[in-house]
């Protein structure tokens, strides 16, 4: 993010790019003499008083000032340090402006079917907004800033090399014919297009360990053979995407747990509450309806063999005409090009498929193990289950396992003498080729999340929840919020960062009067909509890098993807929302709101959706 600094003598204050009128944003000040007061004053234009803040310097030299500016223009500013002093200007536009990059992005990507070019109009947008003047010059600062950063980030980074490390790994096994031999198997237990469904979501559902490992798990092993029993890439996506990231938030063990209990344990430090945040985390879990209720509602589209609105459509033009794709449907990766398809003589070895897959998959279990040990070690903290997991480095381990699944690739095909030498490492190349697009997408969904930051949208999003709010549509009101916050920025994470450290705080402070049995409800609740509501958000927005994922391996058009998916995160979420969120909080016991909750979406895929014709060898 692009800062204004303002040297004051032997520290410096930072102010932001720009501003949101009447939403409050942060200046740091730091590099001072201990003790030192920071004052800063604002006026406008014609030199009326806008706001005035002073500090003083803690002992590592920092102070931190929060400003609410009330008016949109160019505003100047003074500072004084001691015996320094300086001015400067800042912009501040309208609140709502800072949803337009979001917003824009999300329209062309559904307009022009366009995912990359959509991204690119909302990170210009954004980065118009927060320079202001001519239009030109924030063209560029899309691919000298914002891409450059997205790409220069060290996790962002990780991401990519593990995403291309597994498509050199799939090229290699898809070349050397390990995936029609996955086929091959599979096929004498899955015999029709049911079985392909049910098969991908039992896989989503023991695949707990990482969202990112489950989608190139069930992906690269369910396409071919969902491609055979004509279940469309869509609905492919779907059952990957629906059970990645739900999933990983429900599980007890895996690399979502240690992020959420440490999030939830800085909250609870901030707001001096005493309950241990493992505990706390236990106690959310039947509270986080949208999870519960995305994978109940897999399980009724399948009891039921229905489908309704665009999946419905897409699920029989498959099933009638064998297109898994939809004409001019443009695929993140394309796993059937010419480079990557097998000679028809070579039927392909099954261990040199699932070896490879089990091996990149146990070595990411295995550095999150030996990253979070040593972790824990360093941090001083007692070596049990949950601070391994706390302090595991998940990034860095999946590398490690893609890695070790490509090497383990290339020694199978050697092995098996599938290929020479020379055409495994084509074939390779030809995997890491394949996922140059998504590459490219992944790293626009990241500036225009930096646009989003930079532009204070969170910031704006969470004020809408703040006033006068009752304490029993506190969780209501955060999970709406939160998935308007994931929705924008495309990350279940960073929601969960940006809003627990103010819902936990919000949810003690309003119902500080009430007993203790009561006040704990509402806080689990609270907590439990954060962690709810970012998983809904980011399966709604099409600029999530897990929506990507689930298109990259299962082999699906984005923008179709994200089109047959969004109707059914909408009525799940709808119902989550009513059922859940509302209705505990006014005294429906959890239990009934959960029972009542997946009877209810049952009887909404049995009234709404249609049934889709079967398809197995034998049709």
């Amino acid at each position: 993010m692009a800062l204004g600094g303002a040297r004051l003598h032997a520290g410096e204050v930072q102010l932001p790019s720009v501003a949101l009128a009447g939403v409050p944003f942060e200046i740091a000040a730091s590099g001072f003499a201990p003790q030192t007061r920071v004052q800063l004053r604002f006026e406008d234009a014609q030199g009326n008083p806008l706001a005035q803040e002073d500090s003083v310097a803690d002992e590592s030299g920092a102070a931190s000032l929060q400003v609410r500016l009330p008016q949109v223009g160019t505003v100047r500013y003074a500072w004084q340090a001691g015996e320094a002093s300086g001015d400067g200007t800042l912009r501040v536009i309208p609140a709502w402006w800072s949803l337009l990059p979001p917003l824009l992005a999300i329209a062309l990507a559904l307009w022009l079917r366009q995912v990359a070019l959509a991204l690119v109009g909302g990170v210009w947008l954004g980065a118009w907004l927060i320079a202001g003047g001519e239009p030109f010059t924030p063209l560029l600062r899309v691919v000298d800033t914002y891409l450059l950063n997205a790409y220069a980030d060290r996790d962002h980074l990780q991401i990519i090399l593990f995403t291309l490390l597994l498509g050199g790994m799939l090229g290699v096994i898809t070349r050397a014919g390990g995936l029609r031999a996955i086929v091959r198997v599979l096929s004498r237990r899955v015999r029709s297009d049911r079985g392909v469904q049910l098969s991908a979501y039992l896989l989503g559902l023991l695949i707990f360990i990482d969202d990112y490992a489950n989608t190139l798990f069930v992906g690269a092993t369910m396409r071919p053979l969902a491609d055979r029993y004509r279940v469309s890439r869509e609905k492919l996506a779907y059952l990957i995407d629906s059970t990645a990231a739900p999933v990983a938030n429900l599980a007890l063990i895996g690399t979502w747990i240690g992020f959420e209990v440490s999030v939830i344990a800085d909250s609870f430090k901030a707001a001096g509450i005493a309950l241990e945040p493992y505990w706390a985390f236990l106690l959310s879990l039947p509270y986080r309806f949208y999870p519960i209720f995305a994978l109940a509602f897999i399980a009724w589209l399948l009891v039921w063999r229905r489908d309704f609105g665009a999946m419905y459509r897409a699920e029989m033009r498959a099933r009638m005409t064998g297109k898994v794709l939809a004409d001019g449907a443009s695929p993140l990766a394309n796993y059937d090009s010419a480079e990557l398809m097998p000679p028809d003589h070579l039927h392909g070895s099954l261990w040199s498929a699932v070896l490879p897959i089990l091996t990149a998959l146990g070595g990411a279990i295995g550095g999150l193990v030996y990253t979070g040990y040593y972790g824990a070690l360093d941090a001083g903290d007692p070596i049990t289950l949950r601070t391994v997991l706390a302090n595991a480095n998940s990034y860095i381990s999946l590398v490690w396992g893609a890695l070790l699944g490509c090497l383990v690739a290339l020694v199978c095909v050697g092995l098996t003498r599938a290929l020479s030498l020379r055409e495994s490492f084509d074939a390779w190349l030809g995997g890491v080729r394949s996922m140059v697009l998504a590459v490219a997408i992944l790293g626009l969904a990241w500036s225009i999340g930096a646009v989003c930051e930079t532009l204070h949208t969170a910031q704006y999003l969470v004020q809408s929840l703040q006033g006068t709010v009752s304490p029993a549509w506190l969780p209501a009101l955060t999970t709406l919020t939160a998935a308007g916050i994931s929705f924008a920025i495309g990350s279940s994470w960073g929601t969960m960062s940006i809003l627990m450290p103010l819902a936990v705080p919000l949810a003690h402070t309003l119902t500080a009067g009430m007993g203790a049995e009561a006040q704990q409800f509402y806080l689990i609740a609270t907590l439990s909509s954060v962690l709810a509501g970012a998983t809904f958000g980011d399966h709604c927005s099409p600029i999530s890098d897990t929506t990507v994922l689930s298109s990259i391996f299962a082999g699906s058009d984005h923008i179709d993807h994200v089109r047959t998916q969004l109707p059914y995160a909408l009525v799940v979420g709808a119902v989550a929302w009513l059922v859940g969120d509302v209705a505990t909080a006014f005294g429906l016991p959890v239990w009934a709101a959960l029972l009542l909750g997946v009877l209810l979406l049952g009887a909404i895929v049995r009234i709404v959706g249609k049934p889709t014709p079967r398809f197995s060898e034998s049709a």
